[in-house]
């Protein structure tokens, strides 16, 4: 009876049943094209931006919207370095009509993101490169920028709770705008939002994942986390990883680690335990965190007092503490930029 016992406990190599498979290394493949290969079997592609600002992404983001099979396979990009209160200007914007600048500077800089994150150059080098691509497309093939974050009316906000409000509106308002402007038109999008946004699988709060992955109408998303995180601790190999390359991340060592090896946790029960592929499909290497670089505002920008007026006035609505320490972070920045 013993004997048998341990029969059915054992597989026909003698592995036992019950035993979990031992976490295997990663396998890196190229970056552009494990993407592209992630939209057949999905609509919704996230790509998770890393630290904002950082140079290393972007330059990612620009050779793959460039790449010629890029848009035979997609059609809407999601953004959330944009309001969606100017979506119209966008439109017109991407589609080669001519948007003057003092138009088109509202979409990064009137977002519910009070300071200066997407001031920086390289997110309006985006949308332009996404006009010069679309310049060599048929109009059926152009790519559209949907923006993301909520729609904003700046001069209705009084105090911090109205802004608090829309930023907190601002995930439910990308993942709805995805259900109606890509979901339901049976488009294909690719997202391009901060890492925190793509977390919270199996949590109750309302995150952009969450948002497209309940029911009642659940859409399965392919999240690449783009941390920046240092590989090699878990994986040796991953320091001779190609530039750029992405790793699917389910049943890997790296995989296996906990997200607090990624992320900042949220202070919530169930996440001391929560593992990284618990969270996102696939890890986007860019090269090692030491060389990661950040876009700067502009300098001419210091000079802009119509700008600076905006600016300061919209930082004095954070928390006092927080309000105190970025409006001094600004001011010093923009006296370096002084001539001599």
């Amino acid at each position: 009876r013993l004997l048998g016992g341990l029969f059915v406990l054992l597989s026909i190599d003698g592995v036992p049943r019950h035993q979990v498979p031992r976490p295997q290394p990663a396998v890196p493949v190229g970056a552009i094209t494990a993407i592209l290969d992630a939209f057949g079997s999905h609509r919704v592609v996230a790509l998770g931006e890393g630290p904002h600002g950082n140079e290393q992404g972007h330059a990612f983001r620009l050779s793959l919207i460039r790449d010629p099979r890029f848009a035979g396979t997609v059609h809407d990009i999601l953004v959330e370095f944009g309001s969606g209160r100017y979506q119209d200007r966008m439109d017109r914007f991407v589609n080669g009509e001519n948007v003057p600048y003092q138009d088109l500077r509202h979409v990064w800089e009137d977002t519910t993101v009070v300071g200066a994150v997407w001031d920086r150059p390289i997110y309006e080098e985006f949308f332009r490169a996404v006009r010069t691509v679309n310049a060599s497309l048929s109009p059926e093939r152009r790519l559209r920028v949907l923006l993301g974050d909520a729609p904003i009316d700046w001069s209705l906000v009084k105090t911090r709770e109205d802004l608090r409000r829309w930023g907190m509106a601002k995930d439910g308002y990308a993942g709805n705008l995805i259900k109606k402007e890509v979901l339901a038109k049976q488009r294909g999008v690719l997202v391009v939002y901060g890492d925190g946004h793509l977390q919270g699988r199996g949590f109750p709060p309302a995150s952009l994942i969450n948002v497209l992955e309940r029911p009642p109408t659940p859409t399965k998303v392919f999240a690449i986390s783009s941390s920046f995180t240092d590989l090699t601790r878990w994986q040796a190999d991953a320091a001779s990883w190609p530039v750029p390359s992405i790793a699917r991340v389910r049943g890997t060592v790296i995989g296996a680690r906990p997200y607090a090896s990624f992320y900042q946790i949220p202070p919530a029960p169930g996440w001391n335990v929560v593992r990284m592929e618990d969270q996102f499909d696939a890890v986007l290497y860019l090269g090692p965190a030491r060389l990661v670089t950040s876009s700067r505002l502009p300098p001419e920008l210091c000079f802009d007092s119509e700008y600076m007026t905006m600016r300061l006035a919209r930082l004095a609505f954070e928390h006092p503490a927080v309000s105190k320490a970025s409006i001094e972070a600004l001011k010093m920045y923009c006296a370096a930029q002084a001539p001599k």
